[in-house]
């Protein structure tokens, strides 16, 4: 019997999944890292920890699936985006990676903005944002000259982890959508933008499709993961176009809401607009010549992780948390929570923006504000979903995937906030299915990415249904949380040191 793999780099962990052909899950594993943050705004990782990383994890999924390695026909990635990791002329990163909740290029943001011009809206068909690799570069460029004329070629995360795999150096288009240095419209790095920001035009790997065969496990990373160089590993792709894919969404009329340690809501698009309004993101999609339109947000489980590790270092169980929050009524008795912890993108663009709890009285303990805190994540992606329906992207589904998922009290919170029912799949693992399907795509078990997911994906039949009464209360908290932004967001500025 043969088998496939998935890789997925998140931010805080990479999972690893074994499958057979028909995508049913026969071992997993999981490891984790830190961020760093030596100063305020500053997000980086090291990649060698990623490595590291990926080998747990892959040895976690061989051994519980007991699958011999060189039965894998192949393996699939997919990885935080936007991101920037830079290696030198001997293969290593010349500094940390620098992900995408990093806040540091704020001011080269705004250079990237002016020097883009007219390019933003015929060609890259986003706004740039913080933490995007073209504005980390800039920031190389004009803080690290000399990390910076080291540099030899950039990549996003998990492209270093297929490096790490196979030797080769390269990108997929998911992922190089989403640096702001790509024409997301003609699928081909955005050189004119390139030169005039005076960037390095020889250190952009070459792009290919999500399921193009990179190589083949390397005799290196075979002694070092397990794996066998006669695994094939595919490019693999960003892991919002993953989890669309590990979604089924390869088609109009579904949208797909995640929340991982950040949170997005996406829909697929046949063709981008003609007129981007640039309030949400459009990538290309792991389909050929298609698009997603996406509200990606920089807050998701990362608010209940900060919240109950470094606020209030609690040894409680998130599922312990989960409980008290469904004790309290919705809309946590007039409480709420701005979840702008490392500013924000979607929707309102603002790298300055800041956590804020709001209504705090005498009646308000922790299941409260636990609660209030996964309702403002929903909040915010109720703004995108708003985005969305202003575009005419109609959608007669929704589908709930990532960490959050997990939590019946979330699914329940986002059906009243967007007042839609809301399906889950049956594997949860979705970035790591998708990537998947690239594997199984890559290496001919499957003709094209419809045919795969059709075989592989499997929705839910019983929807988590909106309640009307919370309908109601939810859809006055959320003019209170549009209201409350807009009130307070020129004062964010005046907290920057």
């Amino acid at each position: 019997m043969e088998y496939l793999a998935g890789i997925d780099l998140g931010t805080s962990s990479v999972k690893a999944l074994i499958t057979d052909l028909g995508g049913r899950p026969v071992g997993s594993g999981k490891s984790g890292y830190e961020i760093h943050i030596p100063k305020a705004g500053y997000a980086q990782q090291d990649p060698s920890q990623w490595w590291d990383a990926v080998k747990s994890a892959v040895a976690k999924a061989l051994k519980a699936s007991c699958v011999p390695p060189d039965k894998i026909l192949g393996i699939g990635l997919s990885g935080q985006m936007h991101g920037m990791v830079a290696l030198g002329s001997d293969g290593a990163p010349v500094y940390p990676a620098i992900i995408h909740l990093d806040q540091r290029s704020a001011k080269e943001r705004e250079d990237v903005l002016r020097a883009a011009g007219d390019l933003i809206k015929s060609d890259l068909l986003n706004q740039p944002g913080a933490g995007m690799l073209i504005c980390s570069l800039l920031w190389l460029k004009n803080n690290r000259p000399a990390v910076y004329g080291k540099i030899k070629s950039v990549m996003l995360p998990k492209d270093y982890i297929r490096y790490r795999l196979t030797g080769a150096i390269g990108c997929d288009y998911t992922d190089a959508s989403s640096t702001f240095a790509y024409s997301v419209k003609n699928n081909k790095w955005c050189m004119p933008l390139i030169k005039k920001l005076g960037l390095k035009t020889d250190i952009w790997p070459d792009t290919a499709a999500p399921f193009d065969v990179a190589g083949n496990i390397s005799q290196s990373a075979a002694a070092e993961t397990g794996l066998s160089p006669k695994t094939k590993v595919v490019m693999g792709g960003g892991d919002s176009a993953m989890a669309l894919i590990g979604n089924g969404i390869v088609k109009e009329g579904t949208t797909v809401c995640n929340i991982g340690t950040a949170s997005q809501i996406a829909a697929f698009i046949r063709n981008p607009p003609e007129k981007p309004d640039l309030r949400c993101q459009i990538w290309c999609h792991a389909v050929p010549e298609r698009w997603y339109v996406q509200g990606g947000t920089l807050n998701g489980c990362n608010t209940i992780n900060w919240l109950r590790d470094k606020v209030l270092h609690d040894s409680a169980s998130f599922k312990e948390l989960d409980e008290g929050a469904a004790e309290v009524p919705a809309g946590s008795d007039r409480l709420i929570f701005i979840p702008f912890l490392s500013g924000e993108r979607t929707p309102f663009m603002d790298p300055a923006a800041k956590g804020v709890y709001f209504g705090l009285g005498m009646n308000h303990d922790l299941r409260h504000i636990f609660r209030a805190t996964m309702e403002g994540v929903s909040f915010n992606l109720c703004e995108c979903a708003k985005i969305f329906d202003s575009m005419g992207i109609s959608s007669q589904k929704l589908i709930f995937s990532g960490g959050g998922a997990k939590s019946f009290l979330w699914r329940q919170i986002t059906a009243d906030v967007l007042n839609k029912p809301v399906y889950t799949v049956e594997n949860t693992e979705e970035a790591c299915t998708g990537a998947v399907i690239m594997a199984a795509v890559g290496t001919g078990c499957y003709g094209c990415i419809e045919e795969a997911c059709e075989k592989i994906v499997h929705i839910c039949k019983e929807p988590v249904c909106p309640v009307a009464e919370n309908v109601k209360t939810y859809a006055e908290q959320q003019q209170i949380f549009t209201e409350l932004y807009k009130n307070i967001k020129n004062i964010f500025p005046k907290l920057q040191k």
